[in-house]
């Protein structure tokens, strides 16, 4: 991309008194005059600090963006390719977008905002400015993902933070975050009932160390599946009841899923609908609670650490809601469109990135304030298996939060790695929820 195709007279218009100020002092007064919307005089003072230094890129954007907000993009663009000549900035590229996008260069402004995330990937105002880009040019789906991007760093400042912050400092960055959302955890409050999914193949070692958890911290736990019931409830903890999926979610959804996607997909279809028809919560069959769920707010949504560039940023791994909850509800119908009629069968389709549409973008205040941390549920990220299955403490150090309600084993990973709960280290985190939830007190 070419930033400099020649200077308008505009842009060279500058005049050649001796400056009183510094630049960097120019700049700042520039600044606040083109904030409060003190257009002339913001360019008369970026146009004097310009005489001192005709190359200060700061001063040359803020002529842009003295340009843009004037409507005159042919000055806009001039100026901006001035500033990108002497110095390659994020907010520089996304002001000559903006400005190549006012001139209807609309393939040229999508390059200009590509580069600019790829410089600066943490900037919501980036990110959002791209999305309204894609969004003029028809890319819908695209510019979703980046209205998620944006919401996600605005919102959720941990996730830009936690790439600057040691591991172990990173629960510490999300103490500000909906901290009325604390676990209570009280010995005497009514459990909620928990709803979980399993089918297709046997119930393993992982699952079993799940559910028990779950009936060992006091709540009904239900476990759905199309497989045999009789022969499911032989192989589940005691205390867990079985039950026909196709109650809930007809089977032959089940298996169109399973033809043109994966049954993780489904199952985040599944989760809407039980919790929407019965209230309570979801949880993954790879998640084990070390403490009861005991949250005030109606609605609970978790978070994870990583997956903000894809728009996974909300997950369902553990969701509470109140039973005919219209949320519940909505996704539900929103997963079946993407499945039927939209045919996106990528995994996280209907899961993650619909979850964190749904959720980070909308304007009730009330549902967004029902997100909680990755500290919670998901303390360990999926790319850090490593920590529950060595010997080393870190694991435990960032799993000693109070706020940490349950441990995300992620049971693909460990598949995919080949890893297995059985031969894990006896002083691993692994091996240590395996005695605290399987042995006798």
């Amino acid at each position: 991309m070419n930033y400099h195709d020649g200077t308008l007279a505009s842009a060279t218009q500058i005049s050649a008194e001796p400056p009183s100020l510094t630049r960097d002092e120019y700049y700042q007064i520039c600044l606040r005059h083109l904030k409060t919307g003190e257009l002339a005089q913001a360019e008369a003072r970026c146009r004097e600090g310009l005489a001192a230094d005709a190359n200060h890129a700061g001063l040359l954007h803020l002529m842009a963006g003295v340009s843009l907000l004037n409507g005159d993009y042919d000055a806009a663009i001039q100026w901006a390719g001035r500033a990108l000549t002497n110095e390659m900035k994020a907010t520089y590229l996304a002001t000559f977008g903006t400005a190549l996008q006012g001139k209807g260069m609309q393939e040229q402004a999508l390059e200009a905002f590509q580069r600019a995330v790829e410089l600066d990937p943490v900037d919501p105002s980036i990110w959002e400015n791209y999305g309204h880009a894609l969004s003029r040019t028809g890319h819908g789906n695209q510019a979703n993902l980046c209205f998620v991007i944006a919401r996600a760093y605005q919102r959720m400042p941990f996730l830009a933070e936690c790439d600057s912050a040691p591991r172990s400092g990173w629960n510490a960055l999300t103490e500000q975050f909906n901290p009325h959302l604390r676990n209570l955890a009280r010995s005497d409050a009514a459990r909620d009932p928990i709803h979980c999914f399993w089918s297709d193949t046997l119930l393993n070692d992982m699952s079993y160390l799940s559910l028990q958890s779950m009936i060992r911290q006091g709540h009904p736990v239900k476990l759905y599946t199309y497989d045999d019931v009789a022969t499911m409830q032989a192989l589940v903890p005691p205390g867990v009841m079985v039950a026909d999926a196709e109650s809930v979610v007809p089977k032959s959804t089940y298996h169109h899923a399973l033809v043109h996607s994966e049954v993780r997909y489904f199952s985040d279809i599944f989760r809407y609908a039980v919790l929407q028809e019965f209230g309570g919560w979801w949880l993954d069959a790879d998640i084990v609670l070390v403490k009861p769920l005991d949250f005030a707010s109606e609605h609970v949504f978790s978070t994870q650490w990583s997956g903000v560039e894809n728009g996974h940023v909300c997950v369902g791994g553990v969701m509470r809601a109140p039973k005919g909850s219209l949320h519940m509800a909505n996704l539900y119908a929103l997963s079946l469109q993407r499945l039927f009629n939209e045919r996106r069968v990528e995994y996280g389709a209907v899961g993650p990135l619909l979850l964190s549409e749904y959720l980070l973008l909308s304007d009730d205040e009330k549902l967004r304030s029902s997100i909680l941390p990755p500290t919670a549920f998901n303390a360990i990220d999926d790319c850090e298996v490593d920590l529950l299955v060595s010997e080393g403490r870190d694991g435990f150090e960032i799993l000693s939060d109070p706020r940490v309600t349950g441990v995300h084993l992620w049971g693909k990973m460990w598949a995919e790695q080949g890893l297995r709960l059985d031969a894990v280290p006896d002083q691993s985190v692994a091996a240590h929820l395996k005695r605290l939830v399987l042995e006798p007190n």
